[in-house]
């Protein structure tokens, strides 16, 4: 992988499909979490260090094509405390945070909630 911590690792594309409009998966995280993602075809893919994980973070954000931001849960714990209650908030991107805990589980559940508007636990 590239110096430039922004790059976008190419790949074939995937949507998904979110309010009438085609949005892309964008993938935070160093480089062994985005491999994953980008062999499974997950184009907008982003190795972050340290020092360029909040403005990565910003950028995908503000990107108008971006449905969902998956992040593993050691860089969403490098991101300001002002974007991480961004990333709790904010519906559109949708940031979806990735963990082997219990707590995750409860925390994707209350995302897709907020995202979807409907509870599919229930």
């Amino acid at each position: 992988m590239g110096s430039d911590p922004l790059q976008v690792i190419g790949g074939i594309g995937t949507a998904n499909e979110v309010s009438g409009s085609d949005m892309e998966i964008a993938v935070i995280g160093d480089e062994q979490f985005v491999l994953g993602f980008h062999i499974a075809g997950v184009r907008k893919s982003f190795i972050v260090g340290k020092d360029t994980v909040n403005r990565t973070f910003e950028q995908v954000m503000d990107s108008d094509d971006v449905g969902i931001a998956v992040m593993d849960k050691k860089t969403f714990a490098q991101l300001s405390e002002r974007n991480r209650e961004i990333a709790m908030t904010k519906v559109r991107p949708t940031v979806v945070t990735l963990s082997h805990d219990i707590e995750a589980e409860e925390n994707l559940r209350l995302m897709i909630k907020r995202s979807l508007g409907v509870d599919l636990w229930k």
